[in-house]
């Protein structure tokens, strides 16, 4: 697959796969051939925008979550970037305002095709929640649904289920029940996970495409904490399991709609983004995007 590199604006660097029709199409000489076509509303899902809010606040840093490549305000006009971190129902200092993605290139056919969030409103909008279809990059409005959604799990979770675990394996007594299992875990989208279903009511996307990161204990490639596995940031070159005192796992697409922000066409990029922060006195938060598979 074709990989395109783009800058996120105010977040970080990453890529995005494209989707199998977005390859390029050659000649025998190996030149590209234009198949570029204008925009047509009927090649995407009428998903509607996303309305998930969350704060991460393990820290002295409040910074609101949303799921439509925009964070740090209310989708209103308040910054919810919040820094020292107070008690509900003092005053509130926001140090920003807003932040959001920006993302364009150019095809073969030499067309731009970008998505560009601002502030986000009614009539402007260029992502939508949830994964794409890995063969063709498009979505489905129930599949944007289901995933306006924030995953959250902490260090807390993590550290009471790898106690369980542990004595469940020193006992011979794997898999984990379930019961000792915490929801956050069960809940976590992990490629393969046997329980996500029981705790949202639709299941996960059953393609070769990754999805939230975690160690694997048990070295199958599919997430399943009844033997072992639990969510983790994914780092480049790191073989250890690291994870956060918080962490918030979602995903976006610029394949939902037409782009009524930027007004350009459709890249079919998903976005899988991993916020995580540290219970210090640094007053940082960190964003972590990876891109599709």
């Amino acid at each position: 697959m074709k990989n395109i590199k783009y800058l996120l604006l105010l977040l970080a660097l990453g890529s995005t796969q494209l989707a199998q029709a977005d390859r390029p199409k050659v000649k025998p000489d190996g030149s590209p051939i234009r198949t570029d076509t204008p925009l047509r509303v009927t090649e995407r899902a009428d998903c509607a925008q996303s309305t998930v809010q969350t704060d991460m606040d393990i820290n002295n840093v409040r910074a609101r979550l949303l799921g439509g490549g925009d964070v740090w305000f209310d989708l209103r006009q308040t910054g919810k970037y919040v820094v020292p971190k107070v008690a509900p129902g003092l005053p509130e200092v926001s140090s920003v305002f807003a932040g959001s993605v920006w993302i364009g290139g150019k095809t073969p056919g030499n067309n731009l095709k970008i998505a560009a969030q601002t502030f986000r409103s009614a009539t402007a909008n260029d992502f939508w929640p949830g994964p794409l279809s890995p063969i063709d990059g498009t979505v489905t409005d129930k599949t944007c649904a289901d995933w306006d959604r924030h995953f959250i799990v902490t260090a807390r979770d993590i550290d009471k289920f790898k106690s369980a675990f542990n004595t469940a394996e020193a006992t011979g007594q794997l898999p984990l029940d379930s019961d000792k299992i915490p929801a956050s875990l069960r809940g976590w989208p992990g490629k393969g996970n046997p329980y996500f279903s029981d705790i949202y009511p639709f299941d996960l996307p059953s393609t070769g495409q990754g999805l939230a990161g975690f160690w694997d204990e048990d070295g199958n490639g599919a997430y399943d904490p009844g033997y072992g596995d639990y969510p983790i940031i994914e780092i480049r070159g790191c073989s250890e399991p690291i994870y956060p005192d918080q962490m918030i796992f979602w995903i976006y697409n610029d394949a939902g709609g037409v782009h009524t922000q930027s007004k350009g066409a459709a890249i079919k990029m998903e976005v899988q983004v991993q916020a995580f922060a540290y219970n210090t006195n640094d007053e940082l938060n960190y964003l972590l995007l990876r891109s599709l598979g």
